[in-house]
């Protein structure tokens, strides 16, 4: 199903994904990731690659992937040592916008209200918007690093901490719709992003296309 431009003019509000919808920073967490393992004496070579088309899952659900049975140490100090090195490095290292973000979001803020919500750690979203200059244009953010439930449920709780009317989720994984749609949010699917959907209610090529479609000239 495709919304239908009457409905996409009722949409009071936007919530986005972070990697693969507005940035690409899978190199830097490459690095991440392969620090936190020498930290344990484990050699990697993790890459951007590898980690593309796990963007939008769970961290442990990413280790067990990355990993599986050979971490080095438990699972929940790797994780602790990982979210400490995160926050340490990304604030440096950031990711590369994809095109239009920065002028599409300063726009859509004009219109709209916006939030991001991702399946990050706790620092993911405050590190994004730090690197980017963005904060002063979402008016909340929401990761699965602060409240570890799953994403349609922090979907509703978001719609209802913040009382919003007519949001959309946009994200580039058919996991993001699948989570969009369970919490009964219509979804946008990125076909610019990391991920694959078969069943958006809208999708764009660009995020410039997003606006244009949101903001019809």
């Amino acid at each position: 199903m495709i919304i239908m431009s009457a409905q996409l003019q009722n949409i009071d509000s936007l919530i986005f994904d972070m990697d693969g919808t507005l940035w690409d920073a899978t190199m830097s967490y490459a690095e991440v990731w392969n620090a936190a393992c020498a930290r344990f004496g484990k050699k990697t070579s993790i890459t951007g690659g590898d980690l593309t088309h796990l963007m939008g899952m769970s961290i442990p659900h990413i280790l067990d992937c990355l990993l599986g049975d050979d971490v080095p140490v438990s699972s929940d100090v790797f994780l602790e040592t990982l979210s400490a090195l995160e926050a340490e490095m990304m604030p440096t290292l950031g990711g590369i916008l994809f095109p239009g973000v920065k002028q599409g979001l300063e726009t859509l803020a004009g219109h709209f209200r916006l939030f991001m919500l991702s399946n990050c750690s706790a620092m993911g979203l405050v590190n994004f918007t730090a690197f980017t200059g963005t904060r002063h244009l979402f008016e909340g953010l929401l990761s699965q690093g602060e409240r570890p439930v799953s994403k349609s449920e922090n979907l509703r709780y978001m719609i209802d901490r913040y009382k919003l009317r007519n949001p959309i989720y946009v994200g580039d994984t058919q996991a993001d719709c699948e989570q969009a749609h369970s919490a009964g949010v219509p979804f946008a699917f990125a076909a610019y992003g990391f991920g694959n959907c078969s069943n958006p209610d809208v999708q764009v090529c660009s995020f410039m296309e997003l606006v244009h479609k949101l903001i019809p000239s």
